[in-house]
């Protein structure tokens, strides 16, 4: 009989081997750290791929209210991440919204790889700290978050607990974190830093680069950003800040005053909830939970802020100017008319004026309203007063105060309006760079379309960004040089058309005006 020879087991099992190798894994399947997400690739962006929904932390509500996020459930079977979550709670929403809101959404690039980490955004939404939520884009196109992804970099944009369940305080909850050890109020700035936390455990598995994590966001996202860059909670979370528009020098209420509803932080204190509900003189940490949310979220008749004292050591403006910021590249920057958001306070504007005391006499002088003017004049002045007081002059400070870190700050001065909005607007309003800074212009067909110019100011300005979260350095690839600021040479990069420009002594008398004020409100010289 003749003797066969068997066939080698590697001769078998080299053929699998090599085709399991030449197969493509899915780039739209991701194992997170709590099971699998299966995203999607968005209509008109085949090189991105979309991961909506992604919860970060469970729902806070019930005996999570009030309380510091806690870790999700893991899970087994893959995530559906195709569409987005409920918004957190708040009024007048058009969009579904619930307080197991904790979610995030991711996109990254459908051919990325181990061995070419990218560069990870974090964006964080504004509106006062009471609206706003983390959608980039309706699906299945999610736009401004595929097209900054399309850009080299891993988007991600988070939502935060909001209004008086993000950002309230009381004794009875005072007590109750004390006795547990647990951080007291501003819940949904320990919300962003558990997104943040996420990010740091799961960058790696979407194609992100962990040691190169940039948060950026406009108006409460910029004071986010700059809330982020003053508090040791969130030490090595992140690489970069770019604050857009946040206020960083605006007066903030103190855990003291506002657990006490002193009427320096009533409408985020105790007695808010006084005024609203009839439970008694001490309501226990169960009553409160037990507050319908639908109730909760109209409360209080403005913005919120977050609450210094806790999480928070103090106002970004005074942690910037004792060095105690993280030390990592900074950018911030205001627009030419955030007076837009004036109207929301509901101040006469001769009122407003009046607030100067001794100096209103200048402040008129400067803002164009001494002497006789119409009341759309004055209304104008104010409002434009009051965006600078807000936020530019936030920017000018807390670039400046970088000098106190190794790291340095930049400023930029947002000042573009479209053609067909200049008769609407004397300047660029609040929040109008957000498109440009995502490189998202608009429909060329579209009638408010701001043409060649605004194009190519988008794109100058997305490419500023994403070169900023590579490096660190927003210059390079040939585009005008973008200094980092100092008192001396006082230069921002004013952003606007045909391009951007370095420019020193950006109205400077009249944040000269304001920057008094506010140095004399916190005693620093």
């Amino acid at each position: 009989m003749m003797k066969t020879r068997s066939t080698p087991f590697f001769a078998l099992v080299l053929p699998l081997l090599l085709a399991c190798a030449a197969e493509p894994s899915d780039p739209f399947l991701v194992q997170s750290d709590a099971g699998p997400v299966q995203g999607f690739a968005p209509e008109g962006a085949s090189d991105v791929a979309a991961f909506l929904g992604i919860p970060f932390a469970q729902a806070p509500e019930g005996h999570l209210r009030w309380r510091p996020p806690v870790a999700v459930e893991p899970w087994t079977e893959p995530l559906q991440a195709n569409e987005y979550r409920p918004i957190c709670p708040q009024g007048r929403a058009q969009l579904p919204q619930s307080e197991n809101c904790l979610y995030l959404n991711v996109w990254t690039s459908a051919e990325r790889s181990d061995s070419d980490a990218m560069p990870v955004m974090v964006w964080i939404h504004g509106g006062g700290f009471r609206t706003g939520n983390g959608r980039l884009g309706e699906a299945p196109a999610t736009g401004r978050g595929a097209g900054l992804a399309s850009r080299g970099v891993v988007i991600v944009s988070i939502q935060y607990r909001l209004g008086a369940l993000g950002f309230f305080a009381h004794p009875v909850l005072a007590a109750e974190a004390a006795a547990s050890g647990q951080p007291e109020g501003s819940h949904g700035v320990l919300d962003m830093i558990a997104a943040l936390e996420w990010v740091q455990r799961n960058a790696a598995a979407f194609g992100g680069d962990p040691d190169r994590v940039t948060i950026f966001g406009v108006s409460a996202g910029g004071m986010a950003v700059n809330t982020l860059m003053s508090t040791p909670a969130s030490a090595g979370l992140f690489h970069r800040a770019i604050a857009q528009s946040g206020y960083g020098t605006w007066r903030l209420p103190h855990l003291s005053e506002a657990r006490w509803g002193l009427p320096s932080a009533r409408d985020q204190g105790s007695a808010l909830i006084a005024d609203a509900f009839d439970l008694g003189d001490e309501p226990s940490a169960a009553d409160l939970r037990a507050l319908p949310v639908e109730d909760l979220i109209n409360l209080g008749t403005g913005f919120w802020v977050p609450i210094t004292g806790g999480v928070l050591p103090d106002e970004p403006g005074i942690v910037f100017a004792r060095g105690e910021q993280h030390d990592v590249p900074y950018i911030t920057g205001g627009n030419s008319f955030e007076g837009t958001i004036f109207r929301a306070f509901a101040m006469a504007p001769g009122d407003y004026f009046a607030t100067f005391g001794e100096r209103e006499g200048q402040a008129r002088a400067l803002y164009g309203a001494d002497g006789e003017t119409d009341d759309d004049a004055e209304r104008i002045a104010a409002a434009t007063l009051f965006g600078d007081q807000r936020y530019v002059i936030s920017a000018r400070y807390l670039a400046e105060q970088m000098k106190t870190v190794s790291s340095p700050g930049r400023a930029y001065y947002f000042q573009f309006v479209p053609e067909a909005q200049r008769e609407a607007f004397p300047g660029a309003p609040h929040g109008s760079e957000v498109a440009y800074a995502f490189g998202d212009t608009g429909d060329p067909d579209a009638e408010r379309y701001p043409g060649a110019d605004g194009a190519a100011l988008g794109d100058a300005m997305a490419a500023y960004w994403t070169r900023f979260a590579a490096t660190g350095d927003p210059n390079g690839d040939g585009a005008p040089e973008w200094p980092e600021y100092n008192a001396e040479s006082d230069t921002w990069m004013v952003l606007d058309a045909p391009e951007p420009k370095a420019t020193p002594g950006v109205i400077k008398d009249r944040l000269d005006l304001v920057e008094a004020v506010y140095l004399e409100r916190i005693g620093g010289e």
